[in-house]
Order: structure tokens, then C-alpha cells, then sequence
């Protein structure tokens, strides 16, 4: 009974009503899913080459991340997750902007 005469009277001394406790429901990070290109464009995955030596040298190409990690995971070498981009000039407006594009996947034949 005595801290609530207390708390209400901190209330009426500052005249303020008192803070409120912050939800612990506080703002939490957006789980992310594999990085994907802020256009949509395709990416690419390759496994290193065994003898890297830190220099980034890619030797097969996968069609896939998971199947790139359990390639990883097998052979204990690094895999690479590459897009493609190529800039272009859009002279449209009086000041020039340099954007990026993303370049489509080529099949090879």
C-alpha cells in the first residue's frame, strides 16, 4: 500500500504521467533469404579452384546455392556467388546519371 501511495504521488509532485515501459516486443531484423540482386538478375555459382592461395579463381560452375554449399561442404573449398552488371548512361534529363543494369545469362553452347 505504501508504493502505491508513493507512485502516485511522484505523479502529482511533477505533474508529468509517468514514462512508459517499452515493449519488449522491440524491433527485430527481417530474417534474410539467399542475396539476390536488387533488380531480379540471375546469379551464378561457382566453386573455387583447390590451389587459390587467397586470389579468387573459379573452376565449376553449379546450378544451384545449395548445391554449391554441399559441393563446399564435400570438398572443403570455397564457392563464389556472382552477378553481373554492366553500367549504361541514361542522358534523358539535363544532368547525366551512370546506372547499373543487370546483364541477362548468356547460354553457352
Amino acid at each position: 500500500m505504501k508504493n502505491e501511495q508513493s507512485e502516485t504521488a511522484d505523479f502529482t509532485l511533477n505533474n508529468t504521467p509517468p514514462a512508459e515501459v517499452p515493449s519488449s516486443r522491440g524491433r527485430r531484423g527481417k530474417r534474410r533469404s539467399a542475396p539476390t540482386p536488387s533488380s531480379g538478375g540471375p546469379l551464378r555459382f561457382f566453386l573455387s579452384k583447390a590451389e587459390s592461395n587467397g586470389v579468387p579463381l573459379l573452376e565449376q560452375e553449379v546450378g544451384s546455392e545449395p548445391e554449391a554449399m554441399l559441393e563446399s561442404l564435400k570438398t572443403g573449398r570455397s564457392y563464389f556467388v556472382i552477378s553481373e552488371w554492366k553500367g549504361s548512361a541514361d542522358l534523358s534529363k539535363k544532368v547525366p546519371q551512370i546506372k547499373k543494369e543487370c546483364v541477362t545469362a548468356r547460354k553457352v553452347s
